[in-house]
């Protein structure tokens, strides 16, 4: 964790053991004497969206919350609070046709959320993050080197063009996942070696080998695409969008050298 020179927030990362895939990305901040808010639970608003509920998460939120105390910013009328508690109250807000699209704060007194929620006309094409990385192979000795894909949705931003700098990352959407060859030879066949993939985006590797069902008795590695097709978003021409992401499955970490008894 790091903590900011003000002790006022810390941000980092909560994970298990040696398993750094398996955690959280975490961001904190000190309670104050006034009200604060922690957090959405929407990341995107469509234009002319109408009653959309929107969940804020905060603490010492006051019992007389009013839909005029908040603002989600230009182009998103908060239309009544419909219900709230100290920690936690439910906004239905109206998002106008005409919008634009982008990032909005999401405020309560001096309280901000900075680019909590973005405004979008509709999704331009999906990424699969991490866009390339590494899984590893396991054992009983070993353990397994495990990964974690999620889709994320894009707007193509003000210049109207996708793959840009001022694209709007519109947070994840839901999507079916499936790996498909990465062919570097002739005859690949890693995809039916390497592990599997959940309906989650969720990969775990095969066991390392040698495996006498793969040619020369080779080990479980090898490279692969993970796709995601989006299940409700789709391009100019009516076909789902995809985003894939380059998956290398390698050895085991057989000696990790930051290990804590080697500095002692």
């Amino acid at each position: 964790m790091w903590i900011a020179p003000d002790q006022l927030t810390a941000e980092g990362r909560w994970f298990w053991g040696a398993y750094q895939e398996f955690g959280v990305d975490v961001k904190m901040e000190r309670a104050s004497d006034g009200p604060t808010l922690i957090g959405t639970d929407l990341s995107a608003l469509k234009t002319g969206s109408q009653g959309v509920a929107v969940k804020l998460f905060g603490d010492r939120l006051p019992a007389d919350l009013a839909a005029a105390d908040l603002d989600f910013g230009t182009g998103v009328m908060v239309a009544r609070v419909v219900s709230h508690t100290a920690s936690e109250a439910v906004a239905e807000v109206d998002v106008a046709a005409d919008a634009v699209a982008g990032k909005r704060d999401v405020v309560y007194r001096r309280s901000v959320l900075p680019g909590a929620i973005a405004v979008y006309d509709k999704v331009d094409y999906i990424k699969v993050t991490p866009q390339s990385t590494i899984a590893r192979l396991g054992s009983e000795t070993h353990p397994k080197g495990y990964q974690q894909f999620e889709a994320i949705a894009y707007q193509r931003g003000a210049d109207g063009k996708p793959y840009t700098a001022d694209d709007v990352e519109l947070g994840p959407i839901d999507v079916t996942w499936k790996v498909e060859e990465f062919y570097a030879v002739y005859g690949d066949d890693d995809k039916e070696f390497v592990g599997s993939l959940g309906p989650t985006g969720f990969f775990t590797p095969a066991s390392d080998g040698p495996n006498p069902q793969r040619k020369f008795s080779r080990n479980n590695y090898g490279d692969i695409w993970v796709v995601a097709t989006a299940k409700n978003e789709k391009d100019k021409d009516g076909n789902p969008l995809v985003g894939r992401s380059y998956l290398v499955v390698t050895v085991p970490t057989y000696i990790r050298w930051d290990q804590p008894e080697v500095a002692q």
